[in-house]
């Protein structure tokens, strides 16, 4: 009885052991030329941020590129280019950025 005491939980925890060695997370193909994989992270409030693809290239006519992010029912977006609507004259481009929290607000044409 002893015996089974103490050999339980040292059959689990070495059965746990190989089991989490045995785990492999692996990043997703780049998309293309000029992207720069961003490793995953933890906000400073704990939201866990997966890995992404970074897009550090020269920019694209009429199109923006949206990293991976979490919509709004907390499914997972793949990154994408988006393309951008021909703006009204006077517009500036006020580029996408991430808040303090880790959300993602898109780039958008901003009227003086």
């Amino acid at each position: 009885m002893k015996r089974s005491r103490i050999l339980l939980p040292a059959l689990l925890i070495l059965g746990f052991s190989f089991t989490l060695q045995s785990c492999v997370v692996s990043r997703p193909l780049r998309p293309g030329p000029g992207f720069l994989w961003v490793s995953p992270y933890k906000t400073p409030r704990g939201v866990h941020i997966p890995g992404y693809w970074k897009y550090t290239g020269p920019p694209q006519h009429n199109r923006a590129w949206v990293p991976g992010h979490f919509n709004a029912s907390g499914k997972w977006v793949s990154g994408h280019w988006r393309k951008l609507r021909a703006p009204k004259k006077g517009a500036v481009w006020v580029p996408g950025s991430r808040t303090p929290e880790g959300r993602w607000h898109e780039g958008r044409w901003r009227y003086p």
